[in-house]
């Protein structure tokens, strides 16, 4: 994934989707950067969620979240994108 290989702690997710912006175009897709822009947080966390498991809890990577993010961009989808819907329940739960 794009945001494993920008090297500086901050901007991760607007290089990540700028690159990605401009990767598409070049697919020639019509690509509006306001959805990165206005849920750049859900952005964000999807992308960290995709790549996120925790072998000890059994959570395994998701990437559903940024398919529901791309379908919204380039298929004119409308799912709900919300970041709590992101959070890994497991690391929360007292018993583990």
């Amino acid at each position: 994934m794009a945001n494993k290989i920008h090297p500086f702690r901050e901007g991760n997710t607007r290089t990540t989707a700028l690159f990605i912006e401009k990767y598409l175009v070049s697919l020639g897709y019509d690509v509006d950067n306001t959805m990165f822009k206005e849920k750049s947080v859900y952005y964000r966390n999807a992308l960290v969620r995709s790549n996120y498991f925790n072998n000890y809890l059994n959570v395994k990577q998701d990437n559903s979240f940024l398919i529901k993010f791309y379908e919204n961009l380039l298929l004119g989808k409308n799912n709900n994108l919300h970041s709590r819907d992101l959070i890994v329940e497991e690391l929360f739960n007292k018993e583990n």
